[in-house]
């Protein structure tokens, strides 16, 4: 039998690292957050140690936890929850990366921790099922702090992240989070952009979501989709990006290209340098041409829709 033990841990004031992130969970829990940036999404690490009833350590025996991130207060709604199986070591401790469980619902990468106040819910089973009958909630003030940059942001441009590559963000005036992401590689890389002398619903410049003409590389776009191996969370949304928003990928190409060099996957691909770098936007100029961008020189044209050009979908969070 496993007791819980109330007032375990004082909360931190300051995001440091370094020091003991408050968790009630069960017994004796000590926890080390430390933040795994090498890894998309971003994990914390835990350690704790437990005890039975009568102090003696739980020694190499299977237990398992579900954890779920609330959002608001301690009785505030789930935004991510995942569930661990966990084996302690012979000294009855074990560790766990929240991030990296079996998830249940929501998307841990996905949280917006300016968004807080958030509070962490740990719910353990000691025999190793699903009668988690050990409850412990905690405020989350510390690790939060540490997983958005100083700005105010979470995540950071040239992240992979949110189904893609992140290569634009800002705030909307209730202080929410958003931002550009690019597709891991070209969807398609010598495409008609559509029917000559025919003018479709795309005349947006800023905003290629809203350019709804039927068009052949805009289609290509729609039916993208992309699973995160990490999360199995799937994206779906993606679109030919209008001609704004294709200037200020080709302005991130030379750190999209660093990035996908570096990340040991033969999926992903960078942008082309030499002169079949054109890329179609979506947005049309009447019914015989439409923008495009020369990425290698950053030059953005119109040109008849017969055209073949490279296509890369992008998608809003």
């Amino acid at each position: 039998m496993v007791k819980t033990q109330s007032n375990l841990l004082k909360s931190l004031k300051t995001p440091d690292l370094n020091r003991t992130l408050p968790i009630l969970a069960f017994s004796i829990l000590l926890i080390f957050p430390s933040l795994l940036f090498a890894q998309t999404p971003k994990r914390l690490s835990y350690q704790f140690v437990v005890r039975n009833l009568s102090g003696m350590l739980l020694s190499e025996t299977i237990i398992s936890t579900k954890i779920s991130i609330l959002q608001g207060s301690e009785n505030g709604a789930s935004v991510y929850t995942e569930y661990h199986d966990i084996t302690t070591n012979v000294n009855g401790s074990g560790s766990l990366e929240i991030g990296s469980g079996t998830s249940v619902s929501g998307g841990f990468e996905s949280i917006n921790w300016s968004q807080g106040p958030y509070f962490l819910k740990t719910e353990t089973d000691p025999n190793g099922g699903t009668d988690y009958s050990i409850i412990g909630i905690s405020q989350m003030l510390s690790v939060p702090y540490a997983l958005y940059a100083e700005n105010g942001f979470y995540y950071k441009i040239g992240d992979l992240a949110q189904g893609g590559i992140i290569y634009s963000l800002w705030k909307d005036s209730e202080g929410n989070e958003h931002g550009l992401v690019a597709a891991l590689s070209d969807q398609a890389s010598n495409n008609l952009w559509g029917l000559m002398y025919e003018e479709t619903s795309s005349g947006s410049a800023s905003d290629g979501s809203l350019n709804t003409g039927s068009t052949d590389a805009a289609e290509i776009c729609n039916s993208y989709t992309f699973t995160d191996p990490n999360t199995e969370e799937v994206y779906n949304d993606w679109y030919l990006p209008a001609i704004w928003e294709l200037n200020e990928l080709s302005k991130k190409a030379f750190l999209v290209n660093a990035v996908l060099d570096a990340d040991n996957d033969q999926t992903t691909e960078g942008f082309p340098s030499d002169l079949n770098s054109s890329y179609w936007s979506s947005t049309e100029l009447g019914g015989t041409f439409a923008w495009f961008v020369q990425f290698a020189s950053g030059i953005s044209n119109t040109n008849f829709k017969d055209t073949g050009y490279r296509v890369r979908a992008v998608r809003r969070f």
